[in-house]
C-alpha cells in the first residue's frame, strides 16, 4: 500500500512538472543544459539510493524528496530539453517566404474540398479540388529540411492527381515555406501554438510555375501500411456513394471511424455544439473502449474453443485481442490525446485482469496522463488533452470508491435489490455520469469556447448509447464485414444517424442549447475547481454540500451585467491577418468595424477570431456592424458575425449593406451623418453619397470616433485620392489620438495630405505577417517616424488594445507581449520601439 502512495504521488509530481512547463513565459538555458540537468537529477537519486543517504532523513521529508521534489524537478528538466527542442524544429525566418525543392511523402488522409477563386468575390472551380495535407520531407537540397513534417495546401488539383495523393505516396515539388504562424489575439485559438504542439517545422503551398509537381510512387512501410489501412477505409465508406446507394452521413462515419472530421458542415458541427453532442465525433475513450471490449469478447470466445484441446489461460488470448485491436484501432485514427489516454488506461485495465491484479482506478489515470506527457511534453497546449483527462477525472471522482453498491454501500452491505428496478439504477447511473460530466467541464468549456450546453446533460442521456451501443458496432462491424454484407452495414449505421441528426434538430429547436458566458473573474477562477471537485465527491462524505454554497457566487460572477460599469473606452485591432477588424467597447455599447477576411475552405475572421473574441468579453450583441467596403478582407467575416451575434444596426456604403439582410436595421455611412451611442459619438467624413456599390477602395466609410475628448479615426482602404480631398471638406479638422492606418500601410494611401491633415499621435497598421504585399510599406513607415507617430503593427504586436479610462489615461497593450515562450523571437524592433514602454499584457 505505501509503494503504491509513493507511485500515486510521484506518478503525479511528473506529470505536474511535465505539463507546467508548455505555460513558461520563457524557456531558460538551451536544450543541451536541460538535458545535463535531468541527468543531474537521476544521477543525484541513484547516489541517494546507492549510498544510504536517504535513511538518515525521517518518513515525511524522504517521501517528500524521493516522491515530490525529484519527480517534478525531473518533469520539468525533460519539458524543459523537448520544449527548446521543438522551438529549434522551426523554419529559421531568413527562409520565410522562399521556394524550396523537396521530395516528400504524404502522411495522413489529405483533406479535399472542391476548388474556390482565392481572390476576388468567391467562387467555385468546377471540376478541381483545393487539398490540405502533412507531410514529411525525404529529400532536399537543404539538409536541415530532412525529416522536417510540413503542413501544406495545393490549390486547384485536378480529379486524376488528387486520386494519386494517398498516405505514402511520394512526390517531388516546388513549394512555398513559411515559419509557423498564426494570429494572436485575446480568448481565441492559438494557431501558432497548435502548430507547435503538431511538430510542424513549416507551413506552405505547391508552386506549380516552373517546375509541376512529379508522382514518383508510394512508399513502403509502417506508416504508410497504418495510412493506407485508413485510405483503405475511407474508400470502402466513400465507395458506396452512387446513385440510390450514397451514403448521406459519410462525412460523420468517416469521422466516427478514422477521427476525420474535416468533411462536416459547419451546420452540423454548429448543431452538435449547441446540443453539447461534438464530443461524440472526437476519437475517444468511447470508441476505444468499444473496440477492446468487442474483441475482449471474440478473444474469449475463441479461448474457450482452443481450450478444449489444450488448456491455457483463457483470459490471456482475450486480453491479446482486446489489446492488439485497441492499439490498432487508436493507429487507425490518427492517435489524437483522448484516443491516446483511453488505449494507456484499457492497457492496464487488460493487463490487470489478465494477471488477475488490482489496479486502481485513479492509478491508471495518473499513469496514462504521465505517459501522454511524457511523449508530448506540449500537450497541455491542446483542448482536447484538457477536455479528455478532466472528463475522465471527474467520473473517477464521483465514483470513487463505489463498488458494486450504489453511493456508498460496501459489497458486505448490498441490500437485495428487484431485477426490475435494474433498468433504473442503470438510468441513475448515467445520469450521474453526465452530471459529473457536466460539472467538470463547465469551466474547461468556458475558458476554450466561451459558454456551456443547457441541454448537453439531457440530450447526452440518449445520445451516447444510441452512439455507442447502435451506431458505432454497426461502423466497425462494416469495416470488418466482407463486401456483400458491408453495404447493407454502412446503410444502417447511415440511417441511424440521419436520425439522430433528425431528433438533435428537434430537440435543438425546443430546448435550450448553447449559452455564451464570458471570460470569469481571476476569483471565479480560483472558486469554480473548488466548487467543482466539492460537488463531484461521492453521496455521504462529509463537506460535500458547501459545493452548492459556491454555485450562486460563481453563477453571479459569470453574468455580464456584474461586470465594472465606470466609464471607458476600449478600442481593439484585432489580428486577422492581411485585413481589418477593429472593436470599439464602452461599458455599455458595442461597435465593429470591419470583420476581417475569409477563406474559399470555409475560414472566417468573423467566426473565428471577431465572435470569439467579443463572447468571451460578455458581449453577445453589437449595437453596430460597420463595413467599411466590399474587399473580402474587411467584409468577409460579415455572416460569420452575424451568425454569432445579434446585430442592431448594419451600416454600409451605398448598397452593400443589403448583401446581409440578417440586422434589424442598416443604413449607408454618408459624409455629414452622425451616429451617437452614450458618450461614443461617429462622424462619418466619406463617402459623399450614397448612390455607390461599395466595392471600391474609395468607397471606404471614413469614421471619425470621439469620446470625452478622445478621438480616432478610421478609414477603411482609401488612397491618396480621396485622403486629398479630405482636408478640403473638414479645413479646421483637430489631431486624433489614433488612426487606423488607410489600406493597412500601402504605399497608394497615408499621403503627406493625410498625415498634415489628421496628424495622428499613433497609428496602427494591420497586415499579414510578411505578406507578398509588403505592408507597410517603407516610405510610409517612414513618413510616420517623422511625424512622429507612435507605430504599431498587428503582424508584429498581435492585436493592440488602446484602454481609456474615464479620467482619460491611456493604456496599450500586446498581445504577444504577454507571457509565451513561443512568441519569443517575433518582436519587431524597428516598428515597435516606441511602442514598448507602453505596452501591457493582454
Amino acid at each position: 500500500m505505501k509503494g503504491l502512495r509513493g507511485s500515486f504521488a510521484a506518478l503525479w509530481s511528473l506529470a505536474l512538472g511535465i505539463g507546467q512547463v508548455a505555460f513558461w513565459p520563457a524557456l531558460p538555458w538551451d536544450a543541451d543544459t536541460a538535458a545535463a540537468l535531468a541527468l543531474g537529477v537521476i544521477s543525484v537519486a541513484l547516489l541517494a539510493v546507492i549510498g544510504g543517504w536517504l535513511s538518515r532523513f525521517a518518513a515525511a521529508p524522504r517521501f517528500a524528496l524521493c516522491y515530490l521534489l525529484l519527480p517534478f524537478v525531473l518533469g520539468s528538466c525533460w519539458a524543459l530539453q523537448a520544449n527548446h527542442q521543438s522551438l529549434a524544429e522551426r523554419l529559421p525566418l531568413a527562409l520565410h517566404g522562399k521556394d524550396h525543392k523537396v521530395t516528400l511523402e504524404i502522411e495522413g488522409l489529405p483533406e479535399a474540398s472542391t476548388a474556390v477563386a482565392n481572390f476576388g468575390s468567391p467562387g467555385v472551380v468546377p471540376g478541381f479540388f483545393d487539398s490540405r495535407f502533412r507531410a514529411r520531407v525525404r529529400d532536399s537540397e537543404r539538409r536541415e529540411f530532412v525529416g522536417k513534417r510540413l503542413l501544406l495546401r495545393w490549390y486547384r488539383v485536378d480529379p486524376d492527381t488528387m486520386a494519386k495523393m494517398i498516405p505514402g505516396s511520394r512526390w517531388s515539388m516546388t513549394l512555398r515555406l513559411k515559419r509557423p504562424r498564426g494570429s494572436i489575439n485575446p480568448h481565441t485559438f492559438d494557431y501558432e501554438a497548435w502548430l507547435l504542439e503538431q511538430g510542424i517545422y513549416a507551413t506552405g503551398y505547391v508552386r506549380e510555375r516552373g517546375a509541376a509537381p512529379e508522382y514518383l510512387g508510394v512508399e513502403r512501410g509502417v506508416g504508410s501500411l497504418v495510412s493506407g489501412l485508413r485510405e483503405h477505409l475511407r474508400r470502402q465508406i466513400t465507395a458506396p456513394d452512387a446513385g440510390d446507394h450514397a451514403l448521406k452521413q459519410e462525412e460523420l462515419i468517416r469521422a466516427l471511424l478514422l477521427g476525420d472530421t474535416g468533411g462536416v458542415d459547419s451546420a452540423t458541427q454548429d448543431l452538435l455544439r449547441r446540443t453539447g453532442t461534438a464530443h461524440l465525433l472526437a476519437i475517444s475513450g468511447l470508441h476505444v473502449g468499444m473496440v477492446a471490449g468487442f474483441f475482449l469478447l471474440l478473444g474469449g470466445l475463441v479461448s474457450r474453443v482452443v481450450g478444449i484441446f489444450r488448456p491455457h489461460n483463457p483470459l490471456l488470448v482475450a486480453g491479446a485481442a482486446g489489446l492488439a485491436a485497441a492499439m490498432a484501432y487508436t493507429l487507425v485514427s490518427g492517435a489524437p490525446l483522448s484516443a491516446q489516454r483511453a488505449l494507456i488506461m484499457t492497457t492496464i485495465a487488460i493487463v490487470a485482469l489478465v494477471f488477475r491484479r488490482r489496479f486502481g482506478a485513479g492509478l491508471a489515470f495518473v499513469t496514462a496522463l504521465a505517459c501522454v506527457l511524457l511523449l508530448q511534453p506540449l500537450a497541455p497546449l491542446n483542448a482536447g488533452f484538457w477536455l479528455s483527462f478532466v472528463a475522465v477525472g471527474a467520473l473517477l471522482l464521483r465514483f470513487r470508491g463505489r463498488s458494486s453498491g450504489e453511493d456508498g454501500e460496501t459489497a458486505g452491505q448490498e441490500r437485495p435489490r428487484i431485477q426490475v428496478f435494474r433498468p433504473l439504477n442503470y438510468l441513475r447511473t448515467a445520469l450521474q455520469s453526465q452530471w459529473a460530466i457536466l460539472v467538470g467541464l463547465a469551466l474547461p468549456s468556458i475558458l476554450i469556447f466561451a459558454g456551456v450546453s443547457l441541454s448537453g446533460l439531457l440530450l447526452n442521456l440518449i445520445a451516447i448509447p444510441w452512439v455507442g451501443f447502435t451506431i458505432l458496432p454497426l461502423i466497425f462491424l462494416a469495416a470488418l464485414t466482407p463486401a456483400p454484407l458491408q453495404l447493407g452495414l454502412w446503410r444502417l449505421a447511415d440511417i441511424q444517424l440521419g436520425w439522430l441528426l433528425d431528433f438533435l434538430a428537434v430537440a435543438d429547436s425546443a430546448l435550450p442549447g448553447w449559452q455564451s458566458l464570458p471570460l470569469p473573474s481571476h476569483l471565479i477562477l480560483l472558486l469554480a475547481p473548488l466548487s467543482c471537485g466539492v460537488l463531484l465527491l461521492p453521496r455521504g462524505l462529509p463537506g460535500r454540500a458547501l459545493g452548492w454554497a459556491l454555485l450562486p457566487v460563481l453563477l453571479v460572477g459569470l453574468l455580464p451585467w456584474t461586470r465594472p460599469s465606470e466609464p471607458y473606452l476600449a478600442l481593439t485591432v484585432l489580428d486577422v491577418g492581411q485585413g481589418l477588424a477593429v472593436v470599439a467597447a464602452t461599458e455599455r455599447k458595442t461597435l465593429v468595424f470591419d470583420t476581417g477576411a475569409s477563406s474559399g475552405s470555409g475560414w472566417s475572421a468573423g467566426r473565428s477570431i471577431v465572435a470569439p473574441f467579443l463572447l468571451a468579453d460578455g458581449r453577445q450583441r453589437l449595437d453596430a456592424l460597420v463595413v467599411s467596403h466590399g474587399d473580402r478582407d474587411h467584409a468577409g467575416g460579415v455572416p460569420g458575425v452575424m451568425s454569432q451575434l445579434r446585430v442592431d444596426t448594419l451600416i454600409a456604403p451605398g448598397t452593400l449593406a443589403s448583401r446581409w439582410p440578417g440586422a434589424a436595421t442598416s443604413s449607408p455611412c454618408v459624409a455629414g451623418g452622425r451616429e451617437l451611442w452614450g458618450e461614443l459619438h461617429i462622424e462619418w467624413l466619406w463617402p459623399r453619397t450614397s448612390g455607390l456599390s461599395g466595392d471600391e477602395n474609395d468607397h471606404s466609410c471614413v469614421a471619425l470616433l470621439t469620446w470625452r475628448g478622445v478621438r480616432i479615426l478610421l478609414a477603411g482602404d482609401i488612397t491618396s485620392n480621396v485622403e486629398a480631398q479630405l482636408p478640403a471638406r473638414y479645413p479646421a479638422f483637430a489631431p486624433v489620438d489614433l488612426l487606423i492606418a488607410p489600406h493597412h500601410g500601402s504605399r497608394t494611401s497615408s499621403s503627406p495630405a493625410l498625415l498634415d491633415w489628421a496628424r495622428p499621435a499613433r497609428v496602427v497598421f494591420s497586415a499579414g505577417f510578411r505578406h507578398h504585399f509588403g505592408h507597410p510599406h517603407p516610405e510610409v513607415v517612414a513618413r510616420y517616424r517623422r511625424l512622429p507617430a507612435q507605430q504599431f503593427n498587428t503582424a508584429d504586436s498581435g492585436a493592440v488594445r488602446f484602454h481609456w479610462d474615464g479620467s482619460g489615461q491611456l493604456n496599450i497593450e500586446r498581445a504577444r507581449a504577454r507571457g509565451r515562450f513561443w512568441y519569443a523571437d517575433h518582436s519587431n524592433k524597428k516598428v515597435n520601439n516606441q511602442a514598448l514602454s507602453h505596452s501591457g499584457e493582454l
